[in-house]
């Protein structure tokens, strides 16, 4: 009788212990602001694929955030609730894939714009999020 008593206990302590966690949890999901994505840059501004391992251009997307951290890598390849894409503007020429790296087609020769468009988290209600881009310049052999 006593041994069942004692896991009764140790059993309690423990949902006790999981809702206390999940509480405050929420309870500072919840005090913490909705962070917005406010504006995008993207790195190297300017590249010349030529200049770069197999042709292969690493590019990155740093936001400024509405709250701290700011500015911050936004996340690569885009999540919620950021989720976002990256694109050429000329895939005949260039092509970009979703971790930013961008890859000059073979014979081909030109300049193409890489943008990364990334969802703000504006959304409030039933509200749609607006998107936030920023762009750079690839030049290809």
């Amino acid at each position: 009788m006593r041994k069942h008593r004692v896991w009764n206990i140790a059993g309690l302590l423990c949902v006790l212990a999981v809702f206390g966690i999940a509480t405050l949890g929420c309870g500072s999901m919840n005090s913490t602001p909705n962070r917005v994505l406010q504006s995008v840059e993207v790195s190297p501004t300017r590249a010349d694929a030529q200049a770069f391992p197999q042709g292969q251009v690493q590019f990155t997307a740093t936001g400024t955030f509405s709250t701290p951290p700011s500015p911050a890598p936004v996340p690569v390849p885009f999540v919620a609730p950021y989720p976002g894409s990256w694109i050429s503007s000329n895939p005949n020429i260039a092509t970009i894939n979703d971790s930013g790296v961008a890859q000059c087609v073979a014979g081909t020769s030109g300049t193409v714009t890489v943008t990364a468009l990334v969802s703000s988290n504006s959304a409030k209600g039933t509200q749609m999020s607006t998107g936030v881009s920023g762009t750079a310049k690839l030049t290809c052999p």
